[in-house]
């Protein structure tokens, strides 16, 4: 595996993530608080909000909250409400 650290969205969204051939396996990270598009999802994304609150295609995500699943294909687009965490499993 191999480590890696990625920054988007002009520094707002950091992430660092676990890669195998190139391919996330798992990343976590922190966002800042502002509306996000970061394309389209491949592969399948699973994100869970660890901590603060963000809206993901629609869907509210929090800690207490199950997470957002973005399937291959589909816009992922972030309004995060306040300051955030999360984590995101690929596949």
């Amino acid at each position: 595996m191999e480590v890696k650290r990625s920054e988007y969205q002009d520094g707002n969204i950091q992430s660092v993530g676990f890669f195998k051939d190139g391919v996330p396996q798992v990343t976590t990270g922190i966002m800042k608080k502002g509306t996000y598009n970061l394309g389209k999802a491949n592969p399948k994304e699973t994100m869970k909000c660890t901590s603060g609150e963000m809206i993901i295609n629609g869907q509210k995500c929090r800690a207490d909250l199950p997470p957002a699943i973005i399937e291959v294909g589909q816009d992922i687009n972030f309004e995060v409400i306040v300051d955030s965490t999360y984590t995101c499993t690929y596949g």
